[in-house]
């Protein structure tokens, strides 16, 4: 198996990875994957890395770097589904993570949005709870008593409360409300080019002064 990133914009590889990404996951939960491209292609801050079997993409990670803030983001993670269980998604993680804090110096770590596990559907529950117990497995934290807001990606949807995790590159109790109220910012305006100041005041308006790392669900 290989770890690489993706620099070559007309490769195939790129093409299979567009695919995984497109069928990984809810529309809902996507920006447009020619939108995805174009930011790969225009903003060297974003990046793609893949894992390759028999010179197939079986996985991919997308990686946003706020340089300025000295914060990763953790856009899209997925492994196909004849690949999974299989230590690959541990493997791309990692690998993700290392090239985070090798390109940025005093780096505090990286984000990443994930769903909550409280959905009528018990197979999607079960689902979503083992998504969140990977990320605690490879080490990141739940921000504690941040609601966090995923924007509208398309049309039609409303906003969906997920947590938001971190993975420290070390170890830190809290982040100060302040941090995060400028990582969502972040996020929110670049990522999504989500420009309405509304659910961000909604999240910052409850947070604590410091925000708690915690390490398990609750």
């Amino acid at each position: 198996m290989l770890l690489k990133e993706i620099e070559d914009f007309d490769s195939y590889e790129l093409k299979q990875s567009v695919e995984i990404y497109k069928s990984s996951f809810p529309t809902n939960e996507t920006r447009p994957a020619d939108k995805v491209v174009e930011m790969l292609e225009n903003d060297k801050n974003y990046h793609l890395f893949i894992s390759l079997s028999n010179n197939s993409v079986i996985g991919i990670s997308l990686m946003y770097i706020f340089t300025f803030l000295g914060i990763g983001f953790l856009d899209y993670m997925a492994v196909i589904p004849n690949y999974q269980r299989k230590g690959i998604g541990n493997e791309l993680f990692n690998f993700t993570l290392e090239r985070f804090s090798s390109n940025i110096s005093n780096g505090i770590g990286l984000l990443m949005e994930v769903q909550k596990e409280n959905v009528p559907d018990l197979r999607e529950s079960i689902t979503r709870k083992n998504r969140i117990e990977f990320y605690l497995r490879v080490g990141a934290k739940i921000l504690d008593g941040v609601d966090y807001l995923l924007p509208p990606l398309q049309h039609g949807f409303e906003a969906e409360e997920m947590y938001l995790m971190i993975r420290p590159l070390v170890k830190i109790p809290y982040l100060t409300k302040e941090s995060v109220v400028q990582y969502v910012n972040a996020l929110y305006s670049t990522i999504y080019q989500y420009e309405n100041d509304d659910m961000l005041e909604k999240i910052s308006q409850k947070l604590p002064s410091r925000i708690m790392l915690r390490d398990a669900l609750m």
